[in-house]
């Protein structure tokens, strides 16, 4: 498994010190890529970033991070690991289907205990996505049906300009200004699409690069539309934008 990029909010410096020495000295295989110690800063990072993990106190300056869950549904998909000095916190948080519930101080045993079960599950889901991954050679696709709550639209895949995520929904955003929301996740949509002109440059969007005009690269990187439209473009997914466009 290559390395696991995680992000940790934590606003106590002694316990942030503490999980960076454990994770230092027993898990080469994770790199820290960013640190939070507010629920904004947090929000903001998470945003911008995509981890395969992250650690996340439940009391940040006297607010609660499930705030981050609820506004950021979409990290449903990721692997989170509580760390807490309350255990009565932990019912909410499997409510919000993460990992594991790590009381501190932190001690080592249970820490990587917690780790193991994110391992796992990144390995579950990289299993499950390679067996549901269209063969290569397959024809690209001319149709999508977008189910919702009432009915299947049937749309054409060129009218298509980038999708974006809604937690466990999916919009459309069409040539002619219409939207569709579906009530499948963005990853079902990459996996169908992945013989056609799409591409992932953000956890929240899936863009068809045939509608696409430019990258900007002043105070970070943004994909110019053809309608004039900016999207962002995340760090973790500049590299494979530019081997996409044969300039890596």
């Amino acid at each position: 498994m290559e390395k696991l990029e995680a992000i940790i909010v934590e606003d106590d410096k002694d316990h942030m010190a503490v999980l960076k020495m454990h994770l230092s000295t027993h898990c080469s295989d994770i790199n820290i890529m960013a640190t939070a110690s507010t629920i904004k800063d947090a929000t903001k990072l998470l945003q911008e970033n995509n981890p395969d993990l992250i650690f996340l106190d439940v009391d940040i300056q006297g607010e609660s991070s499930f705030k981050i869950l609820k506004k950021l549904p979409f990290l449903n998909d990721v692997e989170i690991i509580i760390t807490s000095s309350h255990r009565e916190y932990a019912l909410e948080a499997f409510k919000h289907f993460v990992t594991d519930y790590v009381l501190k101080p932190l001690q080592p045993e249970p820490l990587l205990a917690a780790i193991e079960k994110v391992k796992k599950n990144i390995a579950l889901k990289a299993l499950a996505n390679k067996q549901n991954e269209p063969a290569e050679n397959q024809e690209p696709l001319k149709r999508l049906a977008i189910p919702s709550v009432d009915t299947v639209e049937i749309i054409a895949v060129d009218e298509v300009m980038y999708l974006e995520s809604e937690g466990r929904y999916t919009t459309f955003y069409l040539t002619d200004n219409t939207t569709q929301t579906a009530s499948k996740n963005l990853g079902e949509y990459e996996k169908l699409l992945i013989n056609n002109s799409f591409l992932r440059i953000h956890h929240s969007l899936l863009v068809n690069m045939d509608f696409a005009l430019n990258i900007h690269k002043k105070d970070g990187f943004y994909l110019q539309m053809t309608t004039q439209k900016y999207l962002p473009i995340s760090k973790r997914k500049i590299n494979s934008l530019y081997r996409y466009l044969n300039l890596k």
